[in-house]
């Protein structure tokens, strides 16, 4: 069987503090997934998900250990390696159309021109935007924006996705469609997922596996396997294994809460 695409080694990170101890965000992860894997990662505020998502795309550097990828240290693979991050929020540039956002992240590759722009339409096409390729970020929806910044995320073809809680800004009823389109983007694509959400309920639906970080410095608490059938609808957050699931992640959660001071910590 072949090893992990992403693997995590004691991974690190702080903040050095001039005269004082370093302030740890996260410390001693140890993680594995597998290629095309779905994977959510849960957790108190505070205890360094998005840091991590941000240090394993190289946004941010690590203080300790090691991130591979292929079985190789991370900073010695090409870019044939690629990650894809979307953020919580859009991050449209607003003089571009749909079109030309979803081309940035080729024309960052040097790939440009025709060949270019019908890898961007393939791709606004697959999260549902067929015929809005000219229409610019002001004249869309905040679920619209996100199949943008989904799009332009999965057009330079990344072995890993990272989601940062893609949905947390959308209304309650547009975020479960999102869900769905999601799992069915998932499925076509069959892309290696790290996806951070705050909603428990939102990880048993989507994930093969949920992980739960402790309070700061986080680590990781305790995982799930998440054994329910695929394919996946909203129908299923009413099986009882689904709801246990989601209980015995709650539980865990709320422990940590406690433990960091409180629900303030939320």
């Amino acid at each position: 069987m072949a090893g992990p695409v992403l693997e995590l080694r004691n991974l690190n990170k702080e903040i050095p503090r001039p005269g004082k101890e370093p302030f740890q965000i996260f410390n001693n992860l140890n993680l594995s997934v597998r290629e095309g894997e779905f994977v959510s990662i849960v957790g108190p505020s505070g205890c360094g998900k998005t840091t991590m998502l941000r240090v394993v795309n190289g946004l941010m550097p690590h203080s300790g250990g090691e991130i591979l990828l292929d079985g190789k240290a991370a900073d010695q693979v090409s870019d044939q390696l690629l990650m894809g991050f979307v953020f919580q929020g859009a991050s449209l540039l607003p003089w571009r159309t749909s079109l030309k956002n979803v081309l940035l992240g080729l024309e960052g590759r040097g790939n440009n021109g025709q060949e270019a722009e019908q890898i961007a339409k393939k791709f606004l096409d697959l999260v549902g935007l067929n015929g809005f390729e000219n229409h610019y970020p002001h004249e869309l929806s905040g679920g619209m924006q996100q199949r943008v910044n989904l799009a332009r995320a999965l057009a330079v073809n990344p072995r890993i996705l990272l989601m940062d809680e893609p949905f947390a800004a959308l209304d309650a009823q547009t975020r479960s469609f999102m869900q769905l389109e999601l799992l069915r983007i998932w499925a076509e694509t069959k892309k290696t997922v790290i996806f951070v959400t705050h909603m428990i309920a939102e990880a048993v639906l989507l994930s093969d596996r949920v992980i739960v970080f402790s309070h700061r410095p986080g680590t990781i608490k305790s995982e799930f396997d998440i054994p329910l059938p695929r394919p996946r609808d909203m129908d299923i957050r009413s099986d009882p294994q689904f709801l246990h699931l989601e209980n015995q992640i709650w539980k865990q959660i709320e422990q940590e809460v406690k433990a960091a001071g409180g629900f303030a910590q939320l």
